[in-house]
């Protein structure tokens, strides 16, 4: 008899569980969801190809482009750290980057994730802190210095590194990555850029850099634990196991090679963007310190790196399927640098020239960013 009420109250749990976790699955669009365990399974199945298993979750929910999950099907916790949305719908991205900004802070959840990587940079702050880098970013953008120093560190590594590898590859007809290639050009590009540092990684023989490894690996690192519940990385940090131990010994050489890159700035500024914000003051008026400098190059270097590889690699792609369009896009070309340049394979524009918004080369990029928009997850 003792033990009636202990199973009277179990069955009530159960049947209270029950009801809420099909009045939660209802409501949610997109993979499975489990007791308890949410769509962690899939997620966990999915691990190695994240991008194509939202991407056909996406493609599931038809003309909405947005779906929600759960990963934590319990009570009170699944509503603080357990949903998501996902979505590529071009008015809901714009709705939240730019309509309503300010209606969607990162917030505890997020910063915490990726709070060791980016610190309080541009993509992991809110407020007054992300303000500040935000009008210093747009200021320092529209400076002719910083432009010219875009130009130079662009051509430069166009003419004397890609233009060589592709060069080489056509004469001996190999095949060759390209979107590897665009990888490596953009991160030496934007390595230039933001810190007046250039890892190289762009050469003929195709190194792999320290520096650019451990970038990697601990940027995945850190998408993990934004997909996972914040107790698994939590006490995986604790112990020094699995992802966070590969995290804990990138980010020793990420860090490294930063502060190799501020001292030198230290003693011979350059029209870099570190230089730049080295001289500007945070919301309290003092001077940005090291650690701080860090995390805003660092979060400049990844808004530049996979984004713009990307785009590109997508743009070469609908080029190569589309010679009508490739066609019209080279004529453009010609039209716009000079013979000679042309036939040196040199890529400066002539001087003056501005790209109108109607060429065909501008309107095919824009669209095959606006087809193959990549998905934003709100936590």
């Amino acid at each position: 008899m003792e033990t009636l009420p202990f199973v009277f109250s179990l069955a009530a749990a159960i049947f209270v569980y029950a009801f809420w976790f099909n009045f939660l699955a209802r409501k949610l669009t997109g993979p499975k969801v489990w007791p308890f365990v949410g769509s962690l399974p899939y997620l966990f199945m999915n691990r190695t190809r994240i991008h194509d298993w939202i991407a056909s979750n996406l493609r599931a929910t038809g003309g909405s482009s947005t779906y929600q999950t759960c990963t934590i099907a319990l009570p009170f916790l699944a509503r603080k750290q357990g949903f998501y949305t996902v979505t590529c719908h071009p008015k809901n991205i714009e709705h939240i980057l730019r309509t309503r900004f300010d209606n969607y802070p990162k917030g505890p959840h997020w910063q915490a994730a990726f709070h060791d990587l980016l610190g309080q940079g541009i993509f992991n702050s809110d407020g007054e802190t992300w303000l500040i880098q935000r009008k210093t970013a747009a200021l320092e953008f529209t400076t002719r210095t910083l432009r010219q120093a875009m130009n130079r560190w662009v051509n430069r590594t166009i003419k004397n590194r890609l233009w060589c590898i592709l060069d080489k590859a056509v004469n001996e007809k190999k095949s060759v990555d390209l979107q590897d290639l665009l990888l490596r050009l953009t991160f030496d590009n934007i390595c230039g850029l933001t810190f007046g540092k250039d890892p190289e990684t762009l050469s003929p023989d195709l190194p792999e850099n320290p520096f650019a490894v451990a970038f990697d690996t601990a940027t995945e690192a850190t998408l993990n634990r934004l997909l996972y519940p914040g107790l698994l990385w939590r006490f995986e940090k604790i112990l020094g196991i699995g992802a966070e131990k590969k995290l804990k010994s990138s980010l020793q050489i990420v860090e490294n090679y930063m502060n190799d890159a501020i001292e030198a700035r230290k003693e011979s500024p350059s029209d870099d963007l570190l230089s730049r914000f080295m001289k500007k003051r945070d919301a309290a008026g003092n001077f940005f310190t090291s650690e701080v400098l860090q995390r805003i190059a660092l979060n400049f270097v990844l808004a530049g790196r996979d984004t713009s590889s990307v785009a590109l690699s997508w743009f070469f792609w609908l080029v190569m399927n589309h010679p009508e369009t490739e066609k019209k896009i080279v004529n453009e070309i010609t039209t716009v640098l000079s013979d000679t340049l042309l036939l040196r394979y040199r890529l400066s524009p002539v001087p003056g020239h501005r790209v109108e918004q109607k060429m065909s080369l501008t309107l095919f990029m824009k669209n095959g960013l606006r087809v193959y928009l990549q998905p934003r997850i709100l936590a």
